[in-house]
């Protein structure tokens, strides 16, 4: 579902200043802390949902099944969030290693959608614009307060990339937004461009849900 576009510039972030520099000379330091953030929000749950699970088989009361029932749920869908959060960190660590970051601004807010799903484009494109899907690899869905003022993008846009926003230092994992419409940008990328989206992990789509 499409957020409303008159609410697509008011919903931005609360997120304090990173812990790292977001000057785009320590991409490490933005993937590290997103690693410790995504186990620490699951360390906060988990413990609580497995609690609720294995009351049930410790106290044998039939009338506990419904708790136990919502503890094995909260464990699972805290063990998805973890894994998608994690697998969205490692997929901009290996765009960082492959592609120099370099400030790309500005930065147009295209649009949102509910799925915690952001579309962008970079405004210093000649040519047909590509617009991007962006997720936050923390999964928060509004748009990073100064992002329209440029971010630290690694990448290749035909094929995706990642950027980390200066300030907030969110990190977003990026892909065009329609692949199929983008294919005859890929094959006209020559091989050292493949080679190279290959070894950052986005020649092909990746599942952004």
């Amino acid at each position: 579902m499409t957020v409303p576009e008159r609410w697509k510039d008011g919903l931005e972030s609360d997120t304090p200043p990173a812990p790292y520099p977001t000057d785009g000379t320590d991409f490490q330091g933005a993937v590290r802390y997103h690693h410790r953030v995504a186990l620490k929000r699951f360390l906060k749950f988990f413990p609580v949902f497995l609690l609720l699970w294995v009351q049930l088989f410790v106290l044998h009361l039939d009338y506990l099944l419904p708790v136990g029932i919502v503890g094995m749920f909260g464990m699972v869908w805290t063990l998805f969030l973890l894994a998608g959060r994690l697998s969205l960190a490692r997929k901009c660590s290996k765009v960082f290693r492959t592609y120099p970051l370099e400030f790309r601004t500005p930065v147009e807010k295209y649009g949102m959608e509910s799925t915690h799903t952001l579309y962008v484009r970079f405004g210093d494109q000649t040519g047909t614009p590509f617009t991007l899907r962006a997720k936050d690899a923390l999964g928060r869905g509004r748009w990073p307060v100064g992002i329209t003022d440029g971010v630290w993008f690694a990448g290749d846009e035909p094929f995706g990339g990642a950027f980390i926003v200066p300030g907030g230092g969110e990190m977003l994992f990026l892909q065009p937004r329609d692949w199929a419409e983008t294919e005859k940008y890929r094959k006209d990328a020559g091989p050292e461009r493949v080679e190279k989206a290959n070894r950052a992990g986005i020649k092909r789509p990746a599942r952004l849900k």
